[in-house]
């Protein structure tokens, strides 16, 4: 009989535990036996209404009091995106302990990559134009920035709208957010076994930055060939398989 596992899931840049969309329930699907936990970073979601902290290294101290797997000094895997994989990077390094393992996607580093490859260039316009965006126009927006399946994107669409409403996020909240993110450095060496996943279509960070951190890491990155940046979105499946 297969072992259970315990799994958290952490978003990214000014993303919600709702903007996973249909991947949790396909990952219960895929994994009936594990436990999933969604967590919130401060500032997004269901927490919009706290402050996003300025360093990476509070952001774990926020996480560990609503973590029911830490308060149970249970052990867990993280699953993280983006700005959710450097929080997940930090917490191993902390709580080594605690995680068994962590799956990071998409993710970048300073002192790994430069700033133009970890936000590349034809984003800013498109990133402009969201502030004071009605809501829909805010996720189709952030959508064409992030995924390439068309297809993944429109069936996403209407619930991702939906968490938006309900749980708007602050621009201070993201200007913090991004500020903690350029600013946080990885440890020279890979804090705990970790599988490290981006895409070749990543057209918002580019990929080159997970090659980076593989090589300064000594890992092998698995790279998909074609998905955007959010590959929960646009290649759910895939992810899936690589979760193993």
């Amino acid at each position: 009989m297969a072992e259970s596992k315990n799994w958290v899931l952490l978003r990214g840049l000014a993303r919600g535990q709702g903007h996973w969309g249909t991947f949790p329930q396909r990952m219960k699907e895929r994994f009936p036996l594990d436990k999933i936990e969604l967590l919130d970073l401060p500032g997004n979601g269901t927490r919009n209404s706290e402050i996003s902290p300025l360093a990476i290294v509070d952001y774990v101290s926020e996480l560990r009091k609503h973590c029911s797997f830490s308060k149970r000094a249970e052990p867990f895997r993280i699953l993280s995106l983006s700005l959710g994989s450097m929080v997940a990077v930090e917490w191993m390094r902390q709580f080594p302990h605690e995680i068994e393992k962590t799956f990071l996607v998409c993710t970048s580093s300073k002192g790994h990559s430069p700033f133009y490859h970890r936000f590349q260039w034809a984003n800013y316009l498109k990133a402009m134009s969201l502030f004071g965006a009605e809501t829909e126009q805010w996720e189709k927006t952030i959508l064409e920035m992030v995924t390439n399946n068309h297809e993944r994107r429109a069936e996403e669409l209407p619930f991702l709208v939906k968490h938006s409403e309900k749980f708007p996020v602050k621009p201070m909240n993201i200007l913090r957010q991004m500020k903690a993110a350029s600013q946080y450095q990885f440890p020279k060496e890979a804090p705990g076994p970790i599988h490290l996943m981006g895409s070749y279509g990543d057209n918002l960070v580019s990929p080159q930055c997970t090659l980076r951190i593989a090589e300064r890491w000594g890992l092998e990155a698995v790279m998909h060939p074609w998905a955007g940046h959010d590959i929960p979105i646009d290649d759910p499946l895939w992810l899936l398989e690589h979760l193993l």
